[in-house]
């Protein structure tokens, strides 16, 4: 890709990153050619029982794209309380890798990654978890890339 493109589609990725914020059901995030988005498997969920996020990232573009990133954390799920306070991971932050990587999307191949939430302080895991008060939360998934910071949000309540 020669340099002016490039700074073309770095561009419209800057321009738009400041529209990247979306909550609602199904909430979608767009920079340049690539979309964010992601779903829940259910509004609400009761405690111990399990619901699903979805989350897409697709290149809609007619060529392949390449994200690059400062860490090995591509895709990032969180889960806020309404006070914002980062309730999933426990503590706040994942433990991302410090290297450079990148991931390429090929033309309308969406890359999907799925997080099960059981309204603890983890997605599903082996480990004990500890519960959360009933409450709405927030679901939402960062693609951090060098160019912009992609990121959807979507509203949960815990019962």
């Amino acid at each position: 890709m020669n340099l002016f493109r490039w700074t073309a589609i770095a561009g419209v990725v800057v321009a738009s990153a400041g529209c990247g914020g979306s909550t609602g059901p199904d909430a979608t995030a767009r920079a340049g050619p690539v979309r964010l988005s992601v779903s829940s498997s259910s509004a609400e969920v009761v405690r111990g029982s399990p619901v699903t996020f979805r989350v897409h990232l697709v290149n809609e573009g007619t060529e392949a794209t390449t994200l690059h990133f400062g860490d090995s954390c591509q895709i990032v799920p969180t889960i806020r309380n309404t006070s914002g306070e980062i309730v999933v991971p426990f503590g706040g932050w994942w433990g991302c890798l410090t290297v450079i990587t990148q991931l390429t999307l090929l033309p309308g191949e969406p890359v999907v990654r799925e997080f099960v939430w059981t309204g603890s302080t983890a997605f599903q895991s082996e480990m004990p978890l500890r519960s959360l008060p009933p409450g709405t939360y927030f679901f939402t998934a960062e693609v951090p890339q060098g160019e912009a910071t992609l990121r959807a949000t979507t509203e949960i309540t815990l019962k």
